[in-house]
């Protein structure tokens, strides 16, 4: 394989921190210091994370401890994780905004495979039309698989100016995601889970590179895979920094704050 030189500093869109109760091949983070050190190794710069504990015990208490374990790391720019408020366990979309705007938060995050709810209008509705234009929202996936191709295009589609971020997909997801993209100008892909051959190549052609974001999933996976996935494309230098980096800056400045 042929050498690549080194991308520009990478921003990582898709990490957490925190202890997990399956750690991936990279352990887990329990510090900023740790985190930053690992990604550092990749030429990783920057990065998005949020806490582990907000994904695996509730997103109320693990948001809550993003914030103080990362204080006084410019390089950390916090991400937080969304539930459904009717139950009242976690905070109305109007709330959540504010406290979110307070604390300096760059991105929320759903998780609706692991948190057992639907998309839809009745349940979440509400949190789409208050986070429209207000902050990046990024949707985990378990797997992109016919009906959740149909749950992203009908909240993209009614909710155009809500800008959201598909994260960890799998393999073998060209198909439903090459046309997603075309028809959705509010719709981007994080590359951390995307293992299709060339992939990367084939979506800068076939839909550009702009709505294209490096990530890793950390620590569930090791960082070498997504790395070497950009690092050896076949893309222009330009575009290679355009997605290791520049189209986040972009994404985060769609932020109304």
């Amino acid at each position: 394989m042929s050498q690549t030189p080194p991308a520009a500093a990478l921003f990582d869109a898709n990490c957490a921190l925190g202890m997990v109760s399956q750690p991936g091949p990279a352990g887990a983070f329990l510090t900023a210091d740790e985190l930053l050190e690992h990604q550092a190794r990749y030429g990783i710069t920057r990065a998005l994370p949020y806490h582990s504990l907000a994904l695996e015990e509730h997103p109320a208490s693990g948001n809550a401890k993003l914030l103080p374990a990362i204080a006084g790391q410019a390089a950390l720019h916090p991400s937080w994780i969304a539930l459904p408020h009717h139950t009242g366990e976690f905070p109305d979309p109007a709330t959540l905004l504010d406290e979110a705007q307070s604390a300096g938060v760059r991105a929320l995050r759903i998780f609706p495979d692991d948190h057992k709810y639907p998309v839809d209008d009745w349940m979440f509705g509400d949190f789409f039309a208050a986070v429209a234009g207000q902050v990046p929202l990024f949707w985990h996936i378990a797997r992109l698989d016919t009906p959740t191709a149909r749950d992203i295009y009908r909240v993209c589609s009614q909710y155009p100016r809500l800008q959201v971020v598909v994260s960890d997909v799998g393999k073998s997801i060209p198909r439903l995601i090459t046309p997603l993209l075309r028809q959705l100008p509010n719709l981007w892909l994080e590359t951390g889970g995307f293992r299709t051959y060339r992939g990367i190549e084939f979506l800068a052609e076939a839909v550009g590179a702009d709505r294209l974001i490096f990530g890793t999933r950390l620590p569930w996976q090791s960082v070498g895979g997504p790395h070497a996935e950009l690092q050896y494309a076949r893309l222009e230098p330009a575009v290679r920094d355009q997605i290791g980096a520049h189209n986040l800056d972009r994404l985060l400045a769609t932020a109304a704050w």
